[in-house]
């Protein structure tokens, strides 16, 4: 059997860990020792201290800024025609939508076999779309299977249905590795800074990137509309923290919003099982499943989502794990978490039936064994 040597392309080298690098990360991870892949994607701007060692091969690409949220690395593809020519890899693996692995991919000839995985529509850079299109379609064109978290993936999708492409949808689940999430891998002195700050207060926590589709400022325009006693954790940081925090004054609720900034794993694990509930309030589908959701569903919490007809409600089932409200709609958002945060058995009810959930769907088993049968079956 041909040993597998795939060449990851990701935008960014973690940490931090946003979704896609989050999910590259892990895979990497999950597929050792029966596959040794290798990362290739751009540093990050700035970085002050280099990334820690990996358990798998990293090449990381300087970056001459950014582009959006696209750091200009152009030595990410130089990076993957020196690792084709030496033998380093016999399999590319882009992480999409990444204008970079696409370019990389379409130089490096028709011998390679490419598995493209599909992480969200462009949504908000439309002008970048513009210009980007015809090399995104044919990089799809390229790619020999193009992996779907979900069906909703695939079918809310208008990008990949420009051209047809069903014959190369494969449906490999996410993988999250809920053992990290294990209560004693948590960080006692987060738990008593949020019982410091809640002081008996249902707590509903969010983490994630302070970025546009992330809908924060609508998640802070709820909570001044809120009838209940209800608290809000924020785990997280970006371009707009300042611009968070300078609402939360505004909206005289500075009192109810606890900004914990980037915290340590630990940290991040104490959160996920002392809050009540948590709340992914992201407004457009560049937010396509919402993984911080789904580890907080495996620490037994419901959730508050909005409708955005992709995977974040295959992930949060309306009802049964989470409350769905629509986007943009604080008054909707608030009138969600005052029901969570006044119901306790609504809360555990929900909260039983996630944990559940991802646990039977999200396992790294499943997305290990599907993700080796599709390597396996390009070589």
């Amino acid at each position: 059997m041909t040993a597998v040597r795939p060449l990851h392309i990701a935008k960014f080298v973690p940490p931090p860990y946003a979704g896609v690098e989050a999910h590259a990360d892990t895979l990497l991870r999950t597929l050792l020792p029966e596959v040794e892949g290798t990362l290739v994607a751009g540093d990050w701007p700035g970085r002050a201290e280099p990334p820690p060692a990996m358990p798998y091969r990293v090449l990381s690409a300087r970056p001459y800024g950014l582009l959006g949220n696209l750091p200009l690395s152009p030595g990410v593809v130089r990076h993957v025609q020196r690792e084709l020519r030496s033998g380093g890899c016999n399999l590319l693996h882009l992480h999409a939508p990444n204008p970079l692995g696409d370019i990389a991919s379409l130089a490096c000839g028709s011998d390679v076999p490419v598995v493209m995985t599909w992480h969200s529509d462009i949504v908000r850079q439309r002008t970048l779309l513009k210009f980007y299109r015809p090399i995104q379609r044919r990089a799809l064109r390229r790619a020999d299977r193009i992996v779907v978290f979900t069906p909703r993936h695939y079918d809310s999708s208008e990008q990949l249905h420009q051209i047809d492409l069903a014959a190369k949808i494969v449906k490999v689940p996410i993988g999250i590795d809920f053992s990290r999430l294990a209560p004693d891998r948590g960080d006692p002195q987060t738990r008593a800074t949020i019982d410091a700050f809640a002081r008996g207060r249902p707590v509903a926590l969010t983490v994630g990137r302070h970025v546009y589709y992330k809908g924060y400022g609508y998640l802070l325009s709820a909570m001044a509309k809120l009838r209940s006693e209800a608290v809000l954790v924020m785990i997280g940081a970006g371009v707009l923290t300042p611009e968070l925090r300078r609402l939360a004054e505004e909206l005289g609720i500075r009192d109810r919003v606890l900004f914990l900034g980037e915290i340590a794993d630990d940290g991040l694990v104490e959160a996920m099982h002392r809050c009540d509930f948590f709340c992914l309030p992201s407004i457009e589908p560049s937010e396509a499943f919402g993984i911080a959701s789904a580890e907080a569903m495996s620490c037994g919490k419901p959730t508050v989502v909005c409708e955005l007809g992709n995977g974040v409600n295959y992930l949060n089932r309306e009802g049964v794990t989470s409350l769905t409200v629509p986007p943009c709609d604080a008054g909707a958002l608030a009138e969600a978490i005052d029901t969570l945060a006044q119901d306790t058995a609504l809360r555990e009810r929900l909260g039983a039936a996630a944990a559940r959930w991802v646990a039977d769907e999200f396992g790294l088993a499943a997305m290990k064994r599907a993700m080796l049968d599709l390597y396996r079956s390009l070589l």
